[in-house]
């Protein structure tokens, strides 16, 4: 079992990685990694994991966690005995240096450091390339970490940037000047200040013989540290700089070329980045090199720059083989010719190795045999670029210990045995910025930053679109970055327009497509029409017409060539300009296949809502969609796809299936509400109206009209709320819905029960509830009946409020309705609460905030919060009400629910009167004022009378 931590944080056990899904857990474990096979104190896991302000339950959760914990590694592997409890309440993990990534990586710094020490350079490279090749990102970049946890990753960063300096240090002695000037320059516009960095860069000038650019260096970094701190660089910098004038610095003689044949082409002067790749390489060699032949296969899509980093790579390695580096071009894509059989490219080889032609054996066996045992007993080094598949590359590779052979190809290329898979990914945001300014050349770059941003955006970061946009720009002085990115933000003619000579992004991706099977592209084809970010599985089967296995080796094999990207499994997307080729081929015929998709986001949606909110199910006729295992998977699945149903909506709206707009809408309304996804839901609301009014289907206008109407509620806008409900009321009395009736009355009754207007929330409530009654609809009873258990709670009719809401919770517990459930469990609560019962109030308040926390409702979430506030003020709390109501105010600023962010600050201004701060008391009342003064809401003028007070 591994443990990573230098990224991500990862579990891997067999290969496979092993998920950690609970946030909490993930912050433990990370915890636990940073002080490896050290005693951690319960009480600093409780502030790593939750904060200064931890739950109440924090110590009792953290032993829950642990167990957690414990069970997963158990189930995946040996693993469960490594974490152990001390005594006292600590914990620790035990691993091993080949255990932890964070443990490797020290010991090899150890080693490289002590290399440099003993002037052993060449070694210091080595052990410090494979300890920088360890890092696959920020550390735990994907962990939230309270504390000084955020200090402690930051120091992990500061002290892999010291390595890699070392690094650099090292290959400065080893005589690869040129080799580190660009990645020197990359790393002086990441870290403007370091000047440790800038010195290395000019020794890496000067001693490449580029005296002029060396001391412009230091000119740049003097003026960069006057404007930035007001004052001139370092002693130490001044005192290079010094010698560089005075010529003290002997220019070291160039590096003799290595022996042997040489069939490179040049390096790029401007290569850029890559460094985390390059160390990974080089770290492969160090672990295999001396007792074996080395293979290193590149793939990618095409355009990510493959051929660039195998012959940077080659050329930077070149004095290790000096007995031939060669490279040759294996054709698997190629506008005019066709791949090299291995026949023909080892014929290529032999030649080149000065093997005669009437030599060469005419069978490919005996070609393979030569051509390894030519390079028996020599040092070389061989790209072979382009590779069609495994089969084309297999009889190619030297067999001879001591040689290296890099492979590119868009292919991942898992038949060649032994090899050390690399797939390059696009450029991160840092390296494509510096790999565009190398190309333009000047200032233009550097004075639009915001441009440049979306530039590389529309590019995706791809290195070939870079290198194209870039040319533009370099050969267009009149152009500024930003009128390049407003002829790129047409996705229809975004590939038209990157295109620069003999460069065409089109035609890269053309010759990918080419190589396909018919299947495939069809398959590749209807993935170009789904308006989604990505789909799953099961979406692309819908698609496509197929079953679902047939589909998943379709797309496997898209994975497989690079065409298609899986971010995690059975979950596919596209880079996007790959998507934007495969939307090109979209025609009319196509509709049928958007049509299948559709019906499946929609009866799935359907399906989904229908076990998260049973009391607001509609549209009945809808076929179910795939079964879930229960409401937490149902939430799972719509969670994951969100931005998949509101993109397929959009397009449903904007090109004709109105019933999937109405459909989708209706179905994801509840769910949206829940996760305060309002802004989102407000427009396909809007777009459902919209569509039903065209389509005159006065039935779909109503629902979709109740639907913004709750929007409205949830997002405090109460008049609002009332006009469209009003109108959804209307609709569905003429329409003869009594369904939709007593949806409307319902939400009429909540938006005036917010309003203040009580008798006229209570009449719109029990009409809802007798239509309820009348259709047999118990979900909807308990629902309602809560809403009217609400409403007179907030009337002062408090045993009235305890009468509903336990029957509300009584009604729940036959339906098993939770939305429900933990609504009546708030109320319930607040309604003891006012009648002096604090210990009933408190019990049902943490059980509203359990319940609502398990299906993800918010809105009840944040009333439970401020609840627990209200009730440890009362309880003369002041310390603990501080602290639910601002996790309450917290919660309800990110999901926009304007009421209980008064109640909030309400609460925060009772807690700090009753601990002494009048002034504090006086500034949250005055927040609590102008909220509820804004929604119209009944308790502005009873806390105006306590302001004045």
């Amino acid at each position: 079992m591994e443990f990573r931590v230098l990224g991500p944080l990862e579990i891997c056990s067999a290969g496979a990685v092993v998920p950690v899904r609970s946030g909490a857990q993930r912050a433990l474990l990370a915890a636990l990694l940073l002080s490896a096979n050290q005693v951690v104190p319960a009480d600093r896991l409780v502030e790593l994991i939750w904060g200064a302000e931890p739950p109440a339950s924090a110590e009792a959760n953290l032993r829950t966690h642990v167990s957690a914990l414990r069970r997963l590694l158990q189930a995946s592997g040996d693993g469960s005995a490594r974490l152990v409890t001390r005594p006292g309440g600590g914990y620790l993990i035990e691993v091993g240096t080949d255990d932890l990534d964070l443990l490797a990586f020290d010991a090899l710094v150890r080693e490289g450091r002590r290399a440099l020490r003993e002037d052993k350079p060449g070694t210091a490279v080595r052990r410090l390339s494979r300890a920088l090749g360890l890092w696959r990102g920020r550390p735990l970049e994907d962990v939230v970490l309270h504390g000084d946890g955020h200090a402690e990753t930051a120091r992990l960063a500061e002290v892999r940037l010291g390595v890699v300096e070392d690094c650099l240090v090292a290959r400065l002695a080893t005589g690869e000047h040129a080799d580190v000037v660009g990645e020197l320059s990359g790393l002086v516009v990441e870290h403007p200040l370091r000047e440790s960095l800038w010195a290395l860069l000019m020794l890496a000038l000067h001693r490449s013989g580029r005296q002029a650019d060396a001391l412009a260096a230091y000119e740049r970094v003097r003026l960069l540290t006057a404007e930035e701190l007001g004052a001139d660089p370092g002693p130490e910098l001044r005192k290079l700089h010094q010698r560089l004038l005075t010529g003290e610095l002997a220019t070291p003689p160039p590096t003799p070329a290595p022996g042997g044949r040489c069939d490179l082409p040049a390096d790029l002067s401007d290569f850029t980045g890559r460094r985390q790749e390059l160390n990974r390489v080089i770290a492969g060699l160090e672990a295999d090199g001396a007792c074996a032949m080395v293979i290193s296969a590149i793939d990618g899509m095409g355009g990510v720059g493959k051929t660039a980093l195998a012959v940077h790579l080659a050329h930077r390695l070149a004095e290790r083989y000096p007995d031939g580096q060669m490279l040759i071009d294996l054709q698997a894509h190629h506008q005019a010719k066709a791949p090299l059989s291995p026949s023909d490219a080892l014929e290529r080889l032999l030649r080149a190795a000065g093997v005669r032609g009437e030599q060469i054996p005419p069978d490919e066996a005996d070609r393979s045999a030569l051509w390894r045992s030519t390079l028996t007993a020599t040092r070389t080094l061989v790209v072979l670029d382009n590779a069609t598949d495994s089969a084309q590359v297999r009889p190619l590779l030297p067999g001879a210990p001591g040689c290296l052979a890099l492979v590119t190809s868009r292919r991942r290329l898992g038949g060649v045995d032994g090899a050390q898979h690399l797939s390059l990914d696009v450029l991160p945001p840092a390296d494509a910025t510096a790999l565009l300014e190398r190309i333009v050349g000047d200032a233009r770059p550097s004075i639009e930053p915001d441009a440049v941003a979306e530039l590389l955006a529309l590019c995706g970061h791809l290195p070939l679109a870079i290198r194209i946009a870039g040319s533009r720009l370099r050969n267009r002085a009149t152009w500024t970055v930003a009128h390049l990115v407003e002829r790129l933000r047409d996705v229809r003619v975004r590939l038209a327009e990157l295109r620069a000579e003999d460069r065409d992004i089109t035609a890269v991706f053309s010759l990918s497509y080419q190589c396909l099977t018919g299947p495939q592209q069809r398959q590749f084809r209807l993935l170009g029409l789904s308006p989604g970010p990505d789909i799953d599985l099961r979406a692309a089967a819908a698609l496509a017409g197929r079953p679902e296995p047939e589909t998943e080796d379709l797309l496997e094999d898209l994975v497989d060539v690079n065409l298609l990207q899986q971010p995690e499994q059975g979950r596919y997307r596209f880079h996007d300009l790959v998507r934007a080729y495969a939307a090109s081929f979209a025609t009319t015929e196509d509709s049928a296949a958007l049509t299948r998709l559709f019906d499946h986001y929609r009866d799935t949606t359907a399906t989904a809502a229908s076990l998260l909110a049973p009391a607001e199910r509609r549209h009945d006729t809808i076929e179910p969609g795939a079964s879930f295992t229960g409401p937490d998977d149902a939430l799972t699945w719509l969670d994951a796809e969100r931005a998949n149903l509101l993109a397929a909506a959009a397009h449903a709206a904007e090109h004709g299936w109105p019933g999937h707009v109405r459909d989708l809408s209706a179905a994801l309304a509840r769910y949206l509400n829940a996760r305060a996804r309002h802004t989102e839901a407000l427009a396909l609301h809007t777009a459902a109206w919209n569509a039903a009014r065209r389509d005159d289907d006065p039935a779909g206008a109503g629902h979709a009209l109740h639907d913004l109407g709750r929007v409205h509620f949830f997002m405090g806008c109460y008049d609002r709320a009332v006009q469209h409900l009003d109108f959804a009321l209307d609709i569905a009395r003429r329409t003869g819905d009594r369904t939709a009736q007593s949806h409307a009355l319902n939400g009429l009754g909540y938006a005036l029960w917010r309003l203040g207007r009580h008798d006229e929330a209570l009449g719109n409530l029990l009409q809802a509830t007798a239509i309820a009654g009348d259709l047999g609809d118990r979900i909807g009873l308990g629902y309602m009946t809560c809403a009217l258990g609400g409403v007179h709670g907030d009337a002062g009719r408090y045993d009235e409020a305890v009468h509903h809401l336990e029957r509300a919770l009584a009604l729940t517990e036959e339906t098993g309705d939770q939305i429900t459930r933990s609504n009546a469990l708030g109320l319930l609560a607040n309604a003891h609460e006012h009648l002096g019962h604090h210990t009933e109030a408190r019990h049902h308040y943490r059980q509203a905030l359990a319940t609502s926390e398990a299906i993800g409702e918010r809105g009840a979430q944040v009333f439970a919060l401020n609840g627990l506030g209200e009730t440890a003020t009362a309880t003369n709390a002041p310390t603990a009400a501080l602290t639910h109501h601002q996790a309450a105010l917290t919660l309800a600023t990110e999901i926009n629910d304007r009421h209980e962010q008064a109640r909030a600050h309400h609460g925060l201004g009772n807690a700090h009167q009753a601990l002494g701060n009048p002034q504090q008391a006086k500034t949250h009342w005055y927040e609590a004022l102008n909220l509820y003064t804004a929604r119209g809401a009944s308790q502005a003028a009873l806390l105006s009378q306590v302001i004045a007070t």
